[in-house]
């Protein structure tokens, strides 16, 4: 293989790709990315942990094909480092170096055979593709992000749920004291088939970041696994998670009474009362309690002798209500619901359940966190 690119061309697609290696794991194979060129007159980069693959194409000049596997950690490092609008060479050398020159520089890396390199397939069944703005599925994975647990027991939970019904789309993620659902209406979804896959939190973490780039995705959802496909042939194939999810609509509490509060009003009363937290107390679940109290037009955020905000707002109910949670999973709420909305409705019903947290004038996102108890 030798081929000629520029960092310009190449830097990018490699940085996207890399987040599906394991460069901590104990296989050197899979901290590598395998480089391949193409009869298109481009190199394919891909790098896979076996539990999902992703794959960038990059223009380049091929003088000669080929393909050979390299570490991404130190290719890419390696590729960052060349001056801009500086041409690069790389090539193989017959004892399976591979050889990057850049001006009068060269450098040397060693390689694995690219014969050996796992292989990732899509998994058997029928499979449904949609296609929809990348930046909206982006919006959607920001929003449950932050209830995805990452190493629960319950293995089910370290990730997000993939939905598809004849109502559309639905991202739904929960760690079992809080969940966020992000719902996208999709024309022609009563004539498809339903589909739920739940997709790890690494997987929807590096989608989130590929997605990013803008444009049309394709999003195919299988019956164990997910692609999603951008314009310019770059491709996430990620395998679910096994096991059954949650009733998650069964979670959603029917909640009596609302009130309405200014979200940067809440924000800040938050990020106060969290500055009241010591270092030594993050850990101590309850020391992050705080007690919040709705009233017809105020509402009240105290933390024991500690600290006491009020915000003005508009309830519903005449009747106070005064409810515990965990600083930490009220803030994500109030920053994930409203992070597009100038105005969050809370709903509730009596002291001693969840409440929902949602945009005022919208249905979804919708953020459910469970009470905090002595």
């Amino acid at each position: 293989m030798q081929i000629s690119t520029t960092k310009e061309r190449i830097v990018s697609h490699l940085a996207l790709v890399a987040g599906a290696a394991d460069t901590r794991g104990t296989i050197p194979m899979l901290g590598m990315v395998l480089l391949k060129t193409t009869n298109s007159g481009q190199l394919s980069l891909l790098c896979s942990d076996t539990g999902m693959l992703a794959r960038a194409l990059s223009p380049c000049e091929i003088k000669s094909g080929g393909e050979i596997a390299v570490d991404v950690r130190r290719f890419h490092d390696l590729i960052r480092a060349v001056p801009d609008k500086q041409d690069i060479e790389i090539s193989v050398e017959g004892k399976g170096t591979l050889l990057v020159k850049s001006g009068r520089s060269r450098f040397r890396l060693p390689t694995l055979a690219a014969a050996d390199y796992p292989r990732m397939v899509q998994a058997k069944g029928e499979r449904m593709s949609i296609t929809m703005a990348a930046h909206r599925l982006s919006e959607m994975i920001g929003d449950v992000s932050s209830s995805m647990s990452s190493a629960d027991l319950r293995v089910f939970l370290n990730g997000a749920l993939f939905s598809f019904d004849k109502d559309g789309l639905w991202l739904v993620s929960t760690d079992g004291s809080r969940m966020v659902v992000s719902h996208e209406p999709i024309q022609g979804a009563d004539t498809l088939a339903p589909r739920n896959v739940i997709v790890p939190r690494k997987s929807a973490l590096l989608a989130k970041k590929l997605l990013a780039q803008g444009g049309n995705v394709t999003l195919t959802i299988g019956a164990k696994d997910v692609q999603f496909t951008f314009e310019d042939s770059t491709v996430l194939l990620a395998n679910g998670i096994d096991g059954a999810f949650p009733n998650w609509r069964g979670v959603i509490p029917a909640t009596k009474d609302t009130v309405d509060i200014a979200t940067n009003r809440l924000r800040d009363a938050l990020a106060m009362l969290g500055a009241t937290i010591e270092d030594g107390q993050n850990k101590d679940v309850l020391k992050k309690k705080v007690e919040i109290t709705f009233t017809n037009s105020l509402t009240a955020i105290s933390r024991g002798d500690a600290g006491r905000c009020e915000v003005d707002s508009v309830s519903t109910s005449n009747t106070p209500c005064e409810i515990g949670f965990n600083i930490d999973f009220l803030s994500d709420a109030v920053n994930t619901i409203g992070s597009s909305a100038e105005g969050i409705r809370i709903g509730y019903s009596g002291s001693a359940g969840a409440i929902t947290v949602r945009p005022k004038d919208m249905e979804y996102p919708l953020a459910v966190v469970m009470p905090l108890r002595s």
